[in-house]
This record gives C-alpha cells, structure tokens and sequence, in this order.
C-alpha cells in the first residue's frame, strides 16, 4: 500500500498563495518599484540636487568658476530576515474541527478523512503565515515612511537600525501650548510649515496626502480656524472636512482608514492635501505570557505628509533566502514544508523573506506629533 503522507512542494505551496486574498495595506502604494537583489547587500546611488547657484559675475577678460556638480552618494542597506514557521499538530487532523466537519449549523457536511483535514490545516495555515509576513512587510514600510528609519529588533536581543538619511527637521515633535488645539494655535500655519519644510528639502516634495492618527484628526475636525475656512460665503474657503461620524470601507471592511478631507493649497495653483484617519493595528505578542497587545501603526496623535508616489521613489527590496531548498534565490516570500524527527515525524511549514522597503527620497515624508 502506497504512503498517503504527501509533503506540499513550493509549486503546491504558491498555489495556496494564489488562493488567497492579501490585505490592502495603506503604505504598500508608496513603495510600487520592485528590486530582487542576490548579493549580501542592496546599493543605491543618489545624483546631487541640480545645482542653483547663479552664474559668477567678473570683469571684462576675467576668468569664472564652475557650478557643476557631479558628485554621487552611495546608500547601502542590508535585509533582515523575517521567517514565520510552526509544526502541524498530528493530533488535530483526528479531531473535530470547526468549519471543517458536520456541525448543528452545518449538519450537511460530509465527514471528513484525518488525511482531507491536513490539507485544510495546512491551507489555513499558509494563509495565516501569509498574512503575518505582509503585515510585518507593512510595519516596515509604516516605519520607513514615518521615522525615515527601520529600527529591527531580533529575536535574539539584538537590534539594528536602518537610516533612510531623512533630514532631522522632517520629524516634528510640538511641545506644550504649541500644539493642536491649544489656544492661539493656527493648523494652517503648521501645514504651510510643514509644505516650506517638505519643498526645500534636498529631494523633497510638496505634500499631498496627510495621514493620521484617530486623536490628530478629531482635533482638526474640530478646530475653529478650520471650520471658519469651510464656510463657503467666506472668499477664500480652501478645506473640505467631514464634521459627522465619519468611515470608510477599509481593508477589510472594519473602517479603520478613510479620507475625511481635503485641504486646497494656494487659491488657483491647483494643489491639495488629502486628508485621512488611519487607526489600524496589528497584535505584538508577548513572548512570557502569550498575550497579544494591540498597536497602532501611526501614533493616534501623529500626522504622516507624504509627497507623491514619483517623488518618494520607494523601492521594495527582497534579498537572497540562504537556502539551497530556495535556491539561493532573491524572492518575496519563500514558502517550505518539511519533517523533523526520526521515527515519529512532524511536519512543519514555514515562510522566509529578506525584505526592505527603501523610500529612495525620505524627504520627501515628515513625520509630525502634533497633540
């Protein structure tokens, strides 16, 4: 009698990969430009900001000096590791599972073999794990675009941080009674300093989408200045803002992320700012006891402007999976199911990814804790 016992290939794997629905991320658009790297490292060269010094000035026959600039900067970053891998429990294909099996809601279902329930496990599993890895790729890009740096912390105790090289003045801290809603306060003067900010910087670019936490917004959404700016019998009403309870579809439809607003910058030129609410989380597990913390991605008093997508040129790197199993290929995500053990095996499925996600212009982002 043949072995029914089956370990999935990575083809098999992939193909679970495919079934599945990944979640809309709200940093993932920022970031479109793939680079899939076999060496150790990722490299990036940066060309000097066009000059804008003005022409010398000299006497009849003297002599002048040049302005060009061809100096270049050399960026290198080195990828993490991330891998996600559990055993398969050989006892759970023997019992009832919910979902799975005939149940009082459900008695139509047909029973299911232990060996029927494994492949179901295991799909649910790699679905699992599939979203687990995206959601780690999330956070990294959240931390790329707001801090202009990745700080990774490793599960031995080690830690690392990834500087993006993000001028200082791109992150804003306000102090007390200069923040929002604090009296004498002006929003629109912040966002015109937020916009010099962004605009002078080297490789920077005019804001056109402020995200922010839950607390950030409130205040806005409520602020006088504001609301005197959207009476539309005043000349010069420049915003748009919703002042009921307001949301959106989300990823998943839990309404956790959504536009508000918007802002019109500079009566005729053209230019707005997108005005969003982003109170997304994602669970941090306690390795003691087990429990799992929820956590914002953006701070609930912390407001995210970002330039276009052109402007932050933001690249999602991949590096090489040290594996022979893998190849030793560079690919996102690198599915494998193996056993362990001698007489009685197990089976264990994991997923590994080397990623980075390098927004090439960080000044092109600041990051601004404003409550």
């Amino acid at each position: 009698m043949a072995n029914p016992y089956e370990l999935w290939t990575t083809r098999k794997l992939l193909g679970v990969f495919r079934d599945t629905r990944p979640e809309d991320w709200a940093f993932a658009d920022y970031f479109p430009n793939v680079f899939l790297s076999t060496d150790e490292w990722i490299d990036f060269e940066k060309l000097p900001v066009r000059s804008r010094q003005l022409a010398p000035l000299v006497k009849p026959g003297g002599r002048g000096h040049g302005v060009f600039t061809d100096k270049v900067k050399g960026y290198r970053f080195k990828p993490a590791n991330s891998v996600v891998e559990d055993a398969v429990d050989p006892l759970r294909p023997l019992t009832m599972q919910p979902g799975m099996d005939a149940s009082m809601l459900h008695p139509e279902m047909n029973k299911l073999s232990p060996m029927q329930r494994l492949q179901l496990i295991k799909a649910a599993m790699v679905a699992e794990f599939q979203d687990a890895m995206r959601r780690r790729w999330e956070w990294m890009r959240c931390r790329a675009i707001s801090d202009g740096a990745v700080t990774l912390n490793y599960v031995d105790g080690q830690s690392v941080t990834v500087d993006f090289q993000r001028d200082a003045g791109n992150t804003i801290t306000l102090t007390s009674g200069n923040r929002w809603g604090d009296s004498g306060v002006s929003i629109f003067d912040f966002f015109q300093l937020v916009i010099d900010t962004m605009t002078n910087a080297d490789f920077g670019g005019m804001p056109v989408r402020a995200e922010m936490g839950g607390n950030a917004a409130k205040i806005l959404r409520k602020d006088a200045e504001i609301l005197e700016h959207m009476d539309v019998n005043i000349r010069g009403a420049v915003i748009t803002v919703d002042r009921g309870p307001v949301t959106g579809p989300g990823a998943r439809g839990n309404g956790k992320r959504f536009k508000f607003g918007e802002m019109q910058i500079g009566g005729a030129s053209g230019a707005s700012i997108e005005l969003w609410q982003n109170d997304e989380t994602y669970d941090v597990k306690n390795t003691t006891t087990g429990a799992l913390t929820k956590t914002r991605y953006i701070g609930t008093s912390d407001v995210i402007f970002t330039s276009t997508v052109d402007a932050i040129q933001g690249y999602s790197c991949f590096g090489m999976i040290v594996d022979k199993d893998a190849g030793y290929e560079a690919i996102p995500m690198f599915p494998k199911n193996f056993e362990t053990g001698t007489r009685t095996k197990v089976e264990n499925i994991s997923i590994e990814s080397a990623p980075l996600f390098v927004p090439i212009n960080p000044n092109a982002t600041l990051k601004a804790t404003v409550a």
